[in-house]
Formats: C-alpha cells, structure tokens, sequence
C-alpha cells in the first residue's frame, strides 16, 4: 500500500507542476479589463466584417444557407437555455419553433402583416405556451417532464392537420404558404441582393438575441438556473425559489423558439406539420450537443451543423467509390455517413465543440476574474503578468459560459516547500 501511496503523490505531484507550468506560459486577462474590452471589441468588430462581407462574396444560394443557420441557431439556443442552462429536459421545442412559423406565415398571407409586425406576436405566444409547459416542470423532472414535453412536440403538428388548425388558417397536411421579399433600401451602401439584405437583418436580429441571451445567463436569473441544475435542494436553502426559475426558463426557450420559426420564415416559404415535427426538436437537441450545452456561442455551432452537415454528407455519399459499387443511388446512405460522424464527433468531443476550443485556448489565454487572478499571479511567481496589469490577449467565455479558474480565491495554495514535504 504503501507503493501505491508514493506512486499516487507522485502523479499528484506531476499534476500540479504541469498546472503550475501552463499557468506560466499563459496570459493572464483580467476579466472586465481595459484590455479585456479592446480585445472583445476586436472579436465583435470581425465578426461584423464576415457578416457584411459574405452577401457580396457568396452567392444567393449560400447565403439562403446562411440565414437558415440564423434561425436554426435562435432557436438551438432557446432550448440550450432550458436544457444547458437550467438543466430541465425539452422534448417540445419543435412546437415553439412551430408556433412562430404558423403564426408569421397566417399573419402575412391571410392577414396583410408585414414580417417585421409578426415577430413581437410569435415571440407573446411563444412565451405563453412556454410558461403553460412550465408550469407542470414545478413538480416534474426527469424523464417525467421529459414526457410532459413530448406530449406536446407530438401533439402539435397533429392539431394543426386537425379541422381546428384548419379553421386557423394553418393549410392542413399541406403546409401554409408565406412569400416574404423585401428590397434593399436606397441608403444602403454595399452592394447585395434583396436575399443578402434579408440575411443582414436577419443576422441584426439574431445578434440582438444572443445579446440578451448572454445578459441572461450572467444575470441573477441565470446564475439561479445553474444553481438548480446543479442542486436543486442546495439552490432552494440558499434562497431561490424554483418555481420562478423554471418557469421563466421555459417561457423564454419557448419565446426564442418562436423567434426562431418567425426566422424560418424567411428563408423557406412554407411551413408544414412535418416540418416542425418531433424530428426537428431531435435536431435541435443534437445541434445543441455539437455545439456545447450551456454555452451561448455553441447555438451558432448547431445551427451550422443543422443546415451544412447534412448538405456535404449527401455529397461524400455520392463520391465515395464503395458505396457507388453497391447502388446506382449512393445518396440514400447520407444518414448513414450523417450518423457515423455524429458517433464519431460525440466519442471523440462528448463536451461539443465550444467548451473543446476553451480548453484550448486556456493553454494560452486564460480569462479570470478580478478575484481569481490575484491567486494566479502568486501561483506563477515567475509570470510578468500582474493582478492589476493584464498583459492582454483575446476575448473569451466568462465562467457563466464556459472556462473556469484554476484556483477559487477561498482555495489555499500550496508552496514549493509544502509540496517537498
């Protein structure tokens, strides 16, 4: 045992001089900084430029790709809030997403509406059938919630083949039609398509969203969500009252899936019962674990593996040799290779892709706060970084989305010398 013992002190040992050495080499930035707030604005002001940029450089095609990853990605980001977030699970979210679709594509077609008009509506009654799912999710968790919302992704689009949908103006099996075409403004400078001025006001929209959506889960709102995913009793002593939060967190996952559907809008002119399926809330919550859960970023990540991955598995399938030796139509194994690469992604990243790339910029760059990085200066004696002088570097998750502290201030660190003995 006592073998084992020194073997086990050794490897803690090993341990903690690896963290020590990446605690060196990385740069320290203060969180809030100057520096912090340059660097964030330079990350904002590019994304800024590739949005700009990609109506005049891509064509018509793409950039309906494009804005279809928008509203994928508000609507990925909605349930990311009820399920990352707030750790309550959503089986109903293509209702949500339906709800906005239906409601955008009766209003336009039926009623005049312009689309602009129809997105607070979708948004009301989106947050309205939210907060009726909600409210069961006060006494339910698990897979008990998780079949409440079921009930209801499956329950939508049969109520809205049903004489009731009918009678709303929904289409029945066939879907509602909406054509929605605006033209780009006079004022406008650069030199895009009305689709790549659709896409820019549609990205306007989305950033808005992602926006609020970051305030939110840094809010006291947000933190209360992570508290009850992560000890619902511990939360409630501490003085949170889960039925406040829950129900706010489903109203707004159901509100920015509403948002979401309105979005869809835009880019395919028709919404049908197969369209906003249980299939689709499947897609989502996969988009959401490609992504990463609980990261507000990682919605944008789904939302391009909603709209491309299956597009160039549908491709590879028809230029690999193999498979066109065995049928004359080698597309129809492109769920197949979507699978594979799905097996594959979740194996190799069960964490999804935003919290593997924090991981790895933290070997390089590590954001902390004010707090915590008084305690990793003392850690790194040797680093030229200082608590009060960031020496600068790139914008990056705060621990409310992903990267944590290495140390908490409360944590004692250990010298050189108690480590010898």
């Amino acid at each position: 045992m006592s073998e084992l013992d020194d073997e086990r002190s050794m490897a803690a040992l090993a341990s903690d001089e690896r963290q020590r050495g990446a605690l060196v080499s990385a740069r320290v930035v203060l969180e809030g900084s100057r520096s912090h707030r340059v660097w964030q604005g330079t990350g904002l002001l590019l994304a800024a430029l590739v949005v700009l940029l990609l109506p005049v450089l891509v064509s018509d095609f793409r950039i309906g790709q494009f804005s279809l990853v928008i509203a994928y990605s508000v609507a990925v980001l909605g349930l990311n809030l009820v399920t990352g977030f707030s750790g309550q699970i959503s089986l109903g979210h293509g209702a949500f997403f339906g709800i906005g679709a239906y409601t955008t594509a009766i209003l336009v077609t039926d009623h005049g509406w312009a689309w602009a008009a129809t997105v607070p509506l979708a948004a009301v009654l989106g947050l309205a059938l939210g907060f009726a799912v909600g409210v069961p999710a006060l006494r339910l968790h698990g897979l008990y919630l998780a079949v409440i919302t079921l009930a209801v992704g499956v329950a939508f689009p049969v109520v809205v083949s049903q004489p009731i949908g009918l009678a709303l103006g929904t289409g029945g099996v066939a879907g509602k039609t909406a054509r929605i075409s605006w033209d780009k403004p006079g004022w406008f400078g650069l030199d895009v398509s009305d689709r790549g001025w659709m896409f820019l006001v549609m990205a306007a929209v989305a950033g808005l969203l992602f926006w609020l959506a970051t305030g939110l889960v840094r809010s006291r709102v947000g933190r209360s969500m992570v508290a009850l995913r992560d000890n619902g009793t511990a939360a409630a002593i501490s003085g949170i009252w889960p039925a406040e939060v829950k129900t706010v967190a489903f109203a707004v996952s159901a509100m920015y899936g509403a948002i979401g559907g309105s979005m869809y809008l835009l880019t395919t002119p028709i919404v049908s019962p197969s369209t906003v399926g249980f299939t689709v809330t499947l897609l989502f919550i996969t988009a959401m674990v490609l992504g990463g859960a609980a990261t507000v970023s990682g919605a944008w990540i789904g939302g391009l593996a909603m709209v491309f991955l299956p597009y160039y598995t549908a491709e590879w399938a028809g230029q690999i040799p193999f498979l066109r030796s065995l049928t004359d139509q080698p597309g129809l194994f492109a769920n197949v290779i979507y699978g594979v690469v799905l097996i594959v992604f979740i194996y190799f990243v069960p964490g999804g892709l935003v919290p593997l790339l924090t991981r790895l910029r933290t070997r390089f760059l590590r954001i902390v706060p004010p707090e915590a990085a008084a305690v990793a200066t003392d850690a790194a004696p040797g680093s030229a970084t200082t608590a009060g002088e960031p020496d600068g570097g790139l914008a990056g998750p705060t621990p409310a989305i992903g990267g944590h502290p290495t140390h908490s201030p409360e944590a004692p660190i250990r010298t050189d010398q108690e480590t010898t003995r």
